[in-house]
């Protein structure tokens, strides 16, 4: 049995000078003095033989284990002895560091010791940091604690009212690294932290960014934010996110893995982004907490940029009520999958090349045809709906005909299922590559081809002649080549004359007579337009990869080849067949008289008649609408106008038009004419809008301020009418409106005629129906 004076003297020499563990370092020298030590009862001879050898640091604690294990002294007092080691200021931090893992490993202090152990060094003033980070660090690392042990103990300092934030940060990011770890017991962390009532709020926003710095990877973090935001108060959710977002996008944080702080804040911003999508409480919050995720990434990488304007857009839309929540979250969880895929999140083993060119809608273009290995090869060729290439390309042949069969023997997408649009199991892009990549629309080439995001240049690429398509934001390109299409033959190409004709396929088919044919996009001869394609004709397809062009909820896509959008209610409407609002020619808002002398543009006399044109006259030349004087854009927001005569003549060229006709009461119309209550117009694609009579314009009389309407319909352009077409006194004064007559007019074939155009006076109200620009080529 040891006195009490053997004790203490082992307990000193414990806390010897650096001399002690002078190479206890990881790069300590080879071993130059060997000894065995098979049992140390006696401090002494451990000091005395670490002095006279240089040891490795897996030695040094194997020796000091050891030496634990055999002090024959009880738990306390070895308990002091090593904490008494770990404080003292003669030790490097190295031997320190070497005392606590072989403190961790000896198996003679109990589980509850060694967690004593490292709460008190946790505790202690008189140890640094980095001493601390090494303890929790030892404790999590060893085997025999029980992890409901581990955590409890880290819960407990995470809690503690006397810890510091310096060693609370210590505890949380030491338990975030720890790979032996589970991510559930880290939740559970995390969750006791977001429910502590105690812990204070900035004190939670430091742990928590602290722990999401340490975490490992994309999908940890992902769980970390939806862990903290379903536990703490949903009236602190926004601010905690904001707090979080702020701190970790700061300049002074690193993501572990890589030098440079954009990639942890493109982690973080887009987890933040996903998992406020699923978690946060209130709908406003999720608005504020997505747009300054979004802000905090923007203008940070180029590659993003358009992804993140066009979330920005889809948050804006919702918010205004101009798309439904369902649609919108929907279309931003899209652009979500998008932009992680463009930044390398998420482990997408996407194998197929793409160019980024920065569109609004975050589209990704295939460098190659489907089928090709090199942006100039032609690819495979497919018939519409099919998704194998095949040798010969005939009607007969085609997987959905049937000779005999409805709708020219189309037996699927035809007028009676009423399919436009190819399903996943149909289209040869999804079946082939999946991942996301898929047939492009109409509306992905038109955004392709607008000349305000894309340059088009006729070229030879490998001495294959074809189109390079060039972004204009960050002059990336891709190729398509002249490619032709595949027609009855076995292996033959119709090309045009000049061999200057690409054929690309899209998802969508034309509609009533025109059921066999399928929409491709055509680049030929300088003309880049839709085109109607045989179905049964093998057409090359160049993928794309990303949620398309977003539709505001409020309008329709009809598949103009402009790729503009019209609206599906009139100004101040809610339903299609509402007439809405009345608003003079360049004014924004509604009033209620409608003449000359209450016109913002107009200088009139006390009878009415002009005697100024302040605007949109000879002097300033201008003819068409400034968007300032816009009421479609000063009510809905960007993007938004009033249709000019030529968007019009677009929608009466390319769409069809159905009279609905109706019969007023006897007493109104004691002929009972037929009068058109309203125009159905399809699109190229089958969507369509409702155009409603609108009981004429809106003028107020200048001596009885009455009001008085036309039975005609009226619907405003942008355009003034033309000087040229007017009578002298009247010059400048008119606007050109699409009109149609209260009565329908039949023509020589028995249809009911079109609208046409006509003048209107300036200040008469007269109803708008917008469309939607942004995405458009005009």
């Amino acid at each position: 049995m040891r006195t009490f004076k053997s004790i203490l003297l082992a307990g000193a020499l414990l806390l010897a000078t650096p001399v002690f563990f002078s190479s206890c370092e990881e790069d300590g020298t080879l071993l130059r003095y060997k000894m065995e030590v098979t049992v140390v009862n006696d401090f002494n001879k451990v000091v005395d033989a670490i002095n006279n050898g240089s040891l490795t640091n897996e030695q040094a604690i194997a020796q000091i284990t050891a030496a634990i294990n055999n002090m024959d002294v009880d738990q306390q007092t070895k308990l002091q002895a090593i904490m008494d080691a770990i404080t003292s200021v003669n030790n490097t931090i190295a031997t320190k560091l070497a005392v606590i893992e072989a403190a961790m490993k000896a198996q003679t202090i109990s589980i509850e010791g060694k967690l004593a152990l490292i709460e008190d060094v946790i505790k202690n003033q008189n140890t640094v940091l980095d001493i601390k980070l090494g303890a929790i660090e030892a404790m999590l690392k060893e085997q025999t604690i029980a992890m409901e042990k581990k955590m409890d103990l880290i819960k407990n300092i995470l809690a503690d009212q006397n810890t510091t934030l310096e060693n609370k940060l210590a505890a949380i990011a030491a338990t975030m690294r720890e790979q032996t770890i589970a991510l559930t017991e880290k939740m559970q962390i995390i969750e006791s932290v977001m429910k502590d009532q105690k812990t204070a709020f900035e004190t939670k926003v430091d742990i928590f960014t602290k722990a999401v710095i340490n975490l490992p990877n994309y999908e940890d973090i992902l769980e970390a934010i939806k862990t903290a935001i379903i536990n703490i108060n949903p009236n602190e959710q926004l601010k905690f996110l904001q707090e979080v977002l702020d701190k970790y996008c700061s300049d002074e944080l690193r993501y572990p893995d890589n030098p440079l702080s954009y990639k942890g804040k493109l982690y973080y911003c887009i987890a933040e982004i996903e998992d406020t999508l699923r978690y946060m409480t209130y709908k406003d919050d999720k608005f504020k907490a997505i747009r300054k995720a979004i802000e905090k990434l923007a203008g940070e990488n180029a590659k993003l940029d358009g992804i993140l304007d066009n979330m920005k857009k889809i948050v804006e839309a919702i918010q205004a009520g101009k798309t439904s929540e369902n649609e919108g979250w929907a279309e931003i969880a899209k652009m979500l999958e998008l932009l992680k895929t463009t930044a390398g999140i998420g482990g997408s083993t996407d194998k197929v090349e793409y160019v980024d060119l920065g569109l609004p809608s975050g589209n990704l273009w295939a460098t190659c045809n489907l089928g090709a290995s090199s942006p100039e090869a032609y690819g495979d060729y497919y018939a519409w709906g099919e998704v194998e290439p095949k040798q010969v390309y005939t009607n007969s042949n085609h997987k959905w005909y049937k000779e005999g069969a409805p709708s020219l023997g189309f037996t699927k997408y035809n007028n009676e299922d009423g399919k436009l649009s190819l399903e996943d199991e149909d289209d040869a892009v999804i079946q082939k590559l999946g991942n996301g990549w898929r047939t492009p629309t109409l509306a992905d080439f038109r955004e392709l081809t607008n000349q305000k995001y894309t340059t088009i240049k006729k070229t030879t690429l490998n001495g294959v002649a074809g189109y390079q398509i060039t972004s204009k934001k960050n002059k990336k390109s891709i190729f398509i080549p002249f490619a032709g299409f595949k027609n009855d033959k076995p292996q033959t190409r119709e090309i045009s004359s000049s061999e200057e004709v690409a054929v690309c396929m899209t998802n969508q088919r034309r509609i009533d007579n025109q059921v066999f044919n399928c929409w491709t996009f055509a680049f030929e001869q300088d003309r880049i337009r839709r085109y109607g394609k045989r179905r049964y004709d093998g057409i090359s397809i160049r993928p794309v990869k990303g949620p398309g062009v977003p539709v505001p909820n409020d309008c329709v896509d009809l598949g103009l080849a402009s790729g503009l959008l019209w609206a599906k209610y009139n100004m101040g409407a809610t339903e299609p067949t509402d007439r809405g609002n009345y608003y003079a020619w360049g004014e924004t808002s509604t009033k209620k008289k409608y003449n000359g002398s209450s016109y913002k543009h107009f200088k009139t006399d006390d009878y009415d008649r002009v005697k100024k044109i302040y605007k949109y006259n000879e002097g300033d030349g201008k003819e068409v609408l400034d968007l300032e004087d816009d009421a479609a854009r000063a009510n809905l927001g960007v993007g938004y106008r009033i249709p000019t005569k030529a968007d019009w003549e677009e929608l009466l060229d390319d769409c069809k038009w159905e009279a609905v006709t109706v019969t007023l009461p006897i007493e109104l119309d004691p002929a009972q004419k037929k009068s058109v209550a309203r125009w159905k117009v399809t699109g190229p694609n089958g969507n369509y809008i409702i155009l409603p009579a609108t009981g004429g314009v809106k003028r107020t009389g200048v001596y009885f301020g009455y009001e008085y309407f036309d039975y005609d319909t009226f619907y405003t352009t942008a355009n003034l009418y033309p000087a040229k077409e007017s009578p002298d006194d009247e010059k400048y004064e008119d606007a050109v409106a699409l009109t149609w007559p209260i009565y329908a007019e039949e023509t020589s074939s028995g249809s009911i005629k079109e609208p046409s155009f006509r003048s209107t006076y300036r200040p008469y109200g007269v109803v708008v129906r917008p469309v939607f620009d942004l995405y458009s080529n005009k």
